[in-house]
């Protein structure tokens, strides 16, 4: 599971703040298709976090995310729209196909517009970790981190 936000502040309200590393990724990289795992707050339900101690986190690109995210006001928990291992939904009937009575409410913002899946690095420790290879390449996080520290 991971939560996305309304944008950083959000994040650092409800879930805490973001360490250097973390925010120089999230200055570049967000709002877009990097999710960082971060330490889970304690207030945050174990299920949330896989019980893992980790959260990931995104500021993602879509505005209507961004915008539920606003007014909820907090991050909202969620996972993607398709079983493990099957392809990604693009559509609401897709998400209806695939999980049927699972769902407890869908907003139907139009298509989706497909991709590569977030890139997800791992920011808990003192050097940063690949996670899943996905929309963001690791060597440009890995510059763009390079470039941050000269």
């Amino acid at each position: 599971m991971k939560d996305f936000a309304a944008d950083v502040a959000q994040i650092a309200s409800r879930l805490g703040r973001l360490s250097e590393m973390a925010t120089r990724l999230a200055d570049r990289f967000w709002p877009g298709p990097l999710t960082l795992l971060m330490p889970a707050a304690r207030q945050l339900a174990r299920e949330v976090s896989g019980e893992t101690g980790t959260v990931g986190v995104r500021v993602p690109a879509d505005a209507i995310a961004r915008a539920v995210c606003a007014a909820c006001g907090h991050p909202v928990t969620a996972t993607s729209a398709n079983l493990s291992g099957a392809p990604a939904a693009a559509t609401a009937d897709d998400v209806e196909d695939a999980l049927g009575d699972r769902i407890e409410f869908m907003l139907d913002a139009g298509p989706t517009p497909g991709g590569a899946p977030s890139t997800i690095v791992d920011v808990t420790a003192g050097e940063p970790r690949l996670v899943r290879a996905g929309a963001i390449a690791w060597e440009e996080i890995q510059a763009w981190l390079h470039s941050a520290r000269a």
